[in-house]
C-alpha cells in the first residue's frame, strides 16, 4: 500500500542512480514486512521504493522513517 498523494509532501525529487535499501513495506492483506527495495524518489517526508524485479516488481511510497540504507561489505584477503 503506497501513500496518498498529499502524505507524501514535495517537491518529489529523482534518486539517480537508485540506492539501495531495506524498507518496512506494508501489503494489501495489512502484512508489514521488510524488503531489499531501490529508492528511486524522495520527498523531504516519503521515499518511493521499488522491490522485486521484471514484471514483478513493486513500487510504493512509504515514510521516511521507514527507510534504512543497505550496506554492503567486502572484504579482501
Amino acid at each position: 500500500m503506497s501513500l496518498p498523494a498529499d502524505a507524501r509532501g514535495g517537491p518529489v525529487g529523482d534518486v539517480v542512480p537508485p540506492a539501495p535499501v531495506h524498507a518496512w513495506i506494508r501489503t494489501y492483506r495489512g502484512v508489514d514486512r521488510r524488503v531489499e527495495a531501490k529508492a528511486i524518489a524522495v520527498t523531504g517526508d516519503a521515499v518511493l521504493v521499488e522491490w522485486g524485479s521484471g514484471q514483478a516488481a513493486t513500487a510504493a511510497w512509504v515514510w521516511l522513517a521507514a527507510v534504512k540504507h543497505r550496506v554492503v561489505i567486502t572484504t579482501s584477503l
